[in-house]
């Protein structure tokens, strides 16, 4: 079964974007310090981040959802946007060892 979580969305030059898919990981949305803490190790690879929490809810009249996600966004070459995303991997699965939700 693939758990991958972090994806490339953007990988120019200058504009790495990696989109995490924290909800089915951890059943839960990311808390504002473990979105902090993200920041911090990709600070380690990258001059300069942003992540946010999302939530996102989609409705119709036959269904329901709600999506949590992190956005990040980081100025670096290109060549570091697999590096940044194995962060993010890493970072996802540390959050949801430490705590996580059942489904209802």
């Amino acid at each position: 079964m693939d758990l991958t979580t972090a994806f490339i969305r953007s990988d120019a030059d200058g504009a790495i974007e990696i989109v995490v898919n924290f909800g089915p990981l951890s059943g839960r949305e990311a808390t504002q310090a473990e979105v902090d803490r993200l920041a911090r190790r990709l600070l380690e690879v990258a001059d300069e981040v942003r992540a946010d929490a999302v939530r996102s809810h989609d409705m119709s009249p036959q269904s329901e959802s709600i999506v949590h996600q992190v956005v990040v966004e980081a100025v670096a070459p290109s060549s570091l946007a697999p590096a940044l995303r194995e962060v993010c991997e890493a970072w996802a699965a540390d959050c949801a060892a430490e705590r996580s939700l059942e489904p209802l």
